[in-house]
C-alpha cells in the first residue's frame, strides 16, 4: 500500500507507538514496518506528543495502558485536545487496564487487548486507517 515515485518508495502510513515496554514496542514496530508503514516509537508522554506534532502526517497513534509519565488514557486525552482528528488505538495491558480506565476513552478509540497476535494488530491498524473502526 505504499506510494511510489520513480526510484523512491514512500511508506504507506506514519504511525506512532507509545508504550513504556521496549519488548512490546519492538514487536508492534516490527509488525507494522513489515507492512510498509513508517513507525515511530515513544516510551514517554513527552516524546509521544512531540512525535504526534512533528510527524507529518500522523496517521495513527497506538497508546498502551501505561506510558512513562502518565497513563495511556491521559495521553489520548492530551492528543485529542491538541489534535482532535488523530486516530488512536488503545492497547490494554492484562492486569493494568481496568473497566474504569477504559470507560474514560473516547467512543471512537478501539481497544486491542493483550496478549495480541500479529493478525490482531494488523486488523486493528488496517481498520483504523481505512476508517472502519471506532
Amino acid at each position: 500500500m505504499s506510494s511510489s515515485i520513480p526510484g523512491v518508495t514512500l511508506p504507506a502510513r506514519h504511525i506512532i507507538v507509545a508504550d513504556e515496554d521496549p519488548v512490546a514496542v519492538a514487536t508492534i514496530v516490527r509488525i507494522l514496518r513489515e507492512d510498509g508503514h513508517a513507525v515511530f516509537h515513544a516510551y514517554d508522554v513527552l516524546a509521544a506528543t512531540q512525535l504526534a506534532f512533528s510527524v507529518l502526517p500522523c496517521d495513527l497513534v497506538i497508546s498502551d495502558t501505561k506510558v512513562e509519565g502518565s497513563d495511556g488514557v491521559e495521553l489520548i486525552a492530551m492528543l485529542r485536545q491538541l489534535k482532535p482528528d488523530v486516530p488512536v488505538i488503545y492497547l490494554a495491558n492484562t492486569g493494568r487496564s481496568t473497566p474504569e480506565l477504559e470507560a474514560m476513552l473516547p467512543a471512537d478509540v478501539p481497544i486491542l487487548r493483550e496478549p495480541f497476535t500479529h493478525e490482531k494488530v494488523r486488523a486493528a491498524v488496517n481498520a483504523m486507517l481505512d476508517g472502519k473502526a471506532g
